[in-house]
């Protein structure tokens, strides 16, 4: 009985554990779009030194 009720315990305290990570995952998604772009500039930049020279 006890070993039931602490395997409870442990998995009402995984629970929330997702939605904490949600904030995290946003902000991942926001930093690699912004990477995307950064990485865009750089190609276009290099294309035009390219062209330039």
């Amino acid at each position: 009985m006890p070993v039931l009720l602490l395997a409870v315990f442990l998995l009402a305290a995984c629970g929330p554990s997702g939605k904490i990570a949600e904030p995290q995952r946003q902000d991942l998604d926001k930093a690699k779009a912004v990477q995307q772009s950064v990485d865009s500039y750089q190609q276009n930049l290099q294309q035009h030194i390219d062209a330039s020279q």
